[in-house]
């Protein structure tokens, strides 16, 4: 019988408990991305509790599980529960400091409780990592937008567009913000285009015919006013009522 030196019996050992625990390790994280997988489905689904109770079960697997966290964080947010989200961001940006999606519901969790020059840096932070991305843009142009600072969120808009033409939700929040800066002609335009672009925009006729009405175009506005009535504005006809007939 050959004997094995105690050195190599040592050895011989070591390596068992290291592939004992490399498999553990393993079957940890296959069932952590099990219940991450799972979450994705629920959220698809809009079970957002299951899909909760699914991360909290990856988490307590896998404690570095950024991914896990900002999904908990994004289903948060969208359950309306901000400050969660925000603790849950929080732990991404902790484990992965170059985690996009984590800025950006960062940032627009923050701009929901009215913290807006927190989430201007994470939108900032979220465009360091993705400059090209169109929505941060438009977020964050809301944002200042909320703090009357009319021009940066114009010039955010711009951003916005360039990246994506058929924005329409930037177009018209641009007119918006053109309107209230006595930009006129800009507004006009940028009305006209969110019609040309949806028909069915009522908001846009509303806001179009109200800055023609406070110009002095009346009898275009209420041109303007009718078309929105046609499609369906209890409010344009109540104008129209009030200043059109």
């Amino acid at each position: 019988m050959v004997r094995l030196s105690q050195s190599s019996f040592i050895m011989k050992k070591s390596i068992v408990l290291f592939f004992s625990i490399f498999t553990a390790l393993s079957a940890a994280q296959n069932n952590a991305l099990e219940y991450y997988n799972s979450a994705i489905l629920n959220e698809a689904l809009k079970d957002y509790h299951s899909a909760l109770n699914d991360l909290d079960n990856a988490i307590q697997i896998n404690m570095s599980y950024d991914s896990a966290y900002c999904l908990s964080g994004i289903i948060n947010y969208k359950l309306e529960d901000y400050s969660t989200a925000i603790k849950q961001l929080d732990k991404t940006i902790k484990i992965n400091p170059n985690y996009f999606e984590a800025f950006y519901f960062r940032g627009i969790s923050k701009a929901q409780l009215k913290q807006y020059p927190s989430a201007i840096k994470d939108f900032n932070k979220a465009l360091a990592i993705h400059p090209n991305n169109a929505k941060t843009y438009y977020n964050m142009a809301l944002t200042k937008g909320y703090l009357n600072d009319y021009s940066s969120a114009i010039k955010d808009l711009d951003k916005a567009i360039r990246i994506d033409t058929n924005y329409i939700s930037a177009y018209y929040s641009r007119a918006y913000l053109e309107d209230i800066s006595g930009e006129y002609k800009d507004a006009v335009n940028d009305y006209k285009k969110v019609i040309a672009m949806d028909g069915t925009y009522r908001e846009a006729y509303i806001g179009l015919a109200t800055m023609m009405y406070q110009n002095g175009e009346k009898t275009k506005a209420c041109e303007v006013f009718k078309l929105a009535a046609e499609k369906g504005s209890i409010m344009a006809e109540e104008l129209i009522n009030k200043i059109c007939n």
